[in-house]
């Protein structure tokens, strides 16, 4: 006797449809970032980089190295080597400020000494960059995120300098 086999069929179970859904969210994903674009504007539009002035503070540093912050002097952010801006104006110099604490506890405010080539000075600047400000706040050529109170390391050919950001204003 010959058995006849029965035919199964085959249905989709939880599992295949969770797959073909996910497929389906992806497709439709990559074709909408296409179609918006990358950067998030909306129907492919183009951003508008603009100039802008980052107002900065660098504390404590030798008062020599002032003569590397010229205007048109170029810098660099240090971790990525990436162009940051040049100096836009004269910088402003000031005694480095120390908080020292005295024989009752209390600090006090006091200036660095005059010591020559080794004074201690902190200093405020100005650089001309380039970007676009977001929702999310300010983006150096459109990828790296610089803030108020953000503290960056930059460099030129003669020095390598932390700094503090204070402003990011619009060149009007």
């Amino acid at each position: 006797m010959t058995s006849n086999p029965t035919k199964t069929k085959k249905k989709l179970n939880a599992i295949d449809y969770f797959i073909l859904v996910a497929v389906v969210l992806c497709i439709a994903g990559a074709a909408l970032r296409t179609f918006i674009g990358s950067e998030g504007n909306s129907l492919g539009g183009t951003i508008t980089m603009e100039e802008y002035v980052v107002s900065f503070k660098v504390e404590n540093i030798r008062n020599s190295s002032t003569e590397y912050f010229a205007p048109g002097e170029k810098f660099y952010l240090d971790t990525t080597g990436q162009y940051l801006g040049e100096i836009s104006d004269a910088v402003s110099v000031t005694p480095a400020l120390f908080m020292f604490e005295d024989a009752n506890g209390k600090y006090t405010q006091a200036y660095a000494p005059e010591n020559g080539d080794a004074t201690r000075i902190d200093m405020t600047g100005t650089l001309r960059v380039t970007g676009y400000m977001s929702d999310n706040g300010f983006l150096l050529d459109g990828t790296t995120a610089l803030a108020p109170n953000k503290h960056i390391v930059m460099r030129s050919s003669f020095i390598r300098v932390e700094i503090t950001i204070t402003d990011i204003a619009k060149v009007s």
